[in-house]
């Protein structure tokens, strides 16, 4: 099949997104694909911090100023996205007051909002916390839902005429003198071939930037830091806890919905497909993390997971924590002499709104045509309705619920399943927060199941589907399988094979 748009964008994770909303509402016709679902790579594999530019503010200060300034948009055009939880940055004895001195100064200078806050201060907010703590730094930290946010940016975009084709692959590049001529794409799942013809390409693959350009003849430097989180069975603390100390492994605990999210490692890795969570890791990040919250020693985890970042490299070496975590945007016209072609790659979560800003302003500089961006005036889809846990809450028993741990209603999968183009079991899954809870899908996915076939929506078998949502759940459950969760385990083995025969 023949495709035309004015500007194809490669990469369907949170900065795709973002480009394809900002180009929608400025009125650039524009299509959007991506290999997987929205939010296959790295901004579905996140912790979920909402930044406030403090992990930053010593070594990255530029980064910080960009975080804190979107921090503040981004409340304001999705609320319904983010818990204000408030962070701390708690100094532990071993930790000595030197870099809290330094954090505080830096906060001042790049006009981060903090305050010094005394132990006994710190630990009447967060009682979990180490008693030995010398003090702590309370910022602007918060959660966000990924997915919420980067699913309303693709809906904005569609309602003002932009769309997007997804599980389709790029398959090659045609360069034709100065120009990508036409771009060879796949659907992964029925086959189909599409010859797009763009007047202008936007690489916003992430990891993958570098893999694309080589489809090209082009090659840029990105280093590949595979960063690894825990999830728990509860939610330890109410605000975001963070080691006050130059950025290391496994300093940081965000609360999600029900949930805690330990983190992170930082890993060189050479490819962006083929990775796991390792036993190493695992015990690194309890060991490093119970340091500030002890009760994470007893804590029952329920999954682990790792994303890969996407570092751009200029000229940095050595540990990869040094390299920045701010963005680069590059116009292949400059760099390599390609007219129609541009990369972004890089930055945070919290800076992707940034980010297609700055990508949609080169695009319109090399259209030749003068449209502001509105991004951050407009508020994105839901926001007028901010719902969360405490919603939920009060329809337990008055509806029928799809999944006990997170409290999802069936009425709220028929909503997604009416907007339709869902094409695999992992659509739905990232549309709603079912299977993210406890059980982690094994409670929920089989009603999901049956309530797809009692609408005569399911493709393909179903028990084939089940059994291939219990093998990729396994891959996070594995690594963390010792005391409750072996039993949990052992009720779902004989679920499945008792009940279901698989």
């Amino acid at each position: 099949m023949k495709l035309q748009t004015e500007v194809l964008i490669i990469g369907g994770g949170a900065t795709g997104a973002g480009i394809l909303r900002d180009l929608s509402l400025r009125g650039i016709p524009s299509l959007l694909i991506e290999k997987g679902d929205f939010l296959s790579g790295a901004s579905g594999r996140n912790h979920g911090l909402f930044h406030s530019g403090g992990r930053y503010v010593v070594s990255d200060p530029e980064a910080a100023r960009e975080c804190i300034a979107e921090n503040r948009i981004l409340r304001k055009i999705a609320p319904h996205c983010i818990e204000e939880t408030d962070g701390l940055f708690v100094s532990l004895p071993e930790d000595g007051l030197d870099f809290r001195n330094r954090f505080v100064g830096a906060c001042e200078e790049a006009a981060l909002p903090a305050r010094l806050l005394s132990r006994d201060e710190t630990l009447s907010l967060e009682p979990g916390l180490n008693p030995d703590l010398l003090s702590a730094v309370k910022v602007l930290d918060g959660a966000i839902d990924p997915f919420e946010l980067v699913l309303a940016n693709a809906k904005d975009a569609e309602a003002h005429g932009a769309t997007s084709l997804l599980h389709t692959e790029v398959i090659s590049l045609l360069v034709d003198g100065d120009r990508v001529k036409t771009v060879l794409a796949k659907d992964l799942l029925h086959g189909e071939e599409y010859l797009i013809e763009a007047s202008y390409l936007i690489n916003a693959t992430g990891a993958w930037a570098d893999q694309l350009l080589k489809l090209a003849g082009l090659r840029i430097a990105v280093a590949l830091s595979k960063g690894s989180m825990l999830i728990t069975n509860q939610r330890l603390s109410n605000r975001v806890i963070n080691r006050c100390r130059p950025p290391s492994d496994g300093d940081i605990v965000v609360p999600n919905h029900t949930v805690s999210i330990l983190g992170t490692t930082s890993i060189r890795l050479e490819d962006a497909e083929n990775f796991e969570v390792t036993p190493q890791e695992v015990f690194l990040l309890i060991k490093e993390t119970s340091k500030m919250l002890p009760a994470i020693e007893e804590t029952r985890f329920i999954r682990a997971y790792a994303g890969i970042r996407p570092l751009f490299q200029s000229g940095e070496k050595g540990d990869d924590r040094v390299i920045s975590r701010g963005f680069v945007l590059i116009d292949h016209e400059k760099r390599d002499g390609i007219r129609n072609l541009i990369t972004i790659t890089g930055g945070k979560l919290v800076t992707y709104r940034l980010m297609a800003e700055k990508t949609s302003d080169l695009l319109c500089r090399k259209m030749g045509i003068d449209v502001s961006c509105t991004t951050h005036l407009n508020p994105l889809p839901g926001a007028e309705k901010p719902s969360g846990l405490k919603d939920r809450l009060k329809t337990l028993g008055k509806v029928e619920t799809l999944c006990d741990c997170e409290l999802v209603r069936r009425e709220e999968v028929e909503e997604v399943l009416r907007e339709g183009k869902l094409k695999n079991l992992q659509d739905i899954l990232h549309r709603t927060r079912l299977a993210k809870g406890t059980c982690q899908g094994g409670f929920c996915v089989y009603r999901l199941l049956g309530m797809l076939n009692e609408l005569e929506l399911a493709e393909g078998n179903s028990n084939k589907i089940l059994k291939g949502f219990l093998e990729e759940r396994w891959k996070g459950i594995q690594p963390v399988l010792w005391g409750a969760s072996v039993k949990e385990e052992e009720l779902m083995e004989g679920i499945y094979k008792g009940i279901f025969n698989l």
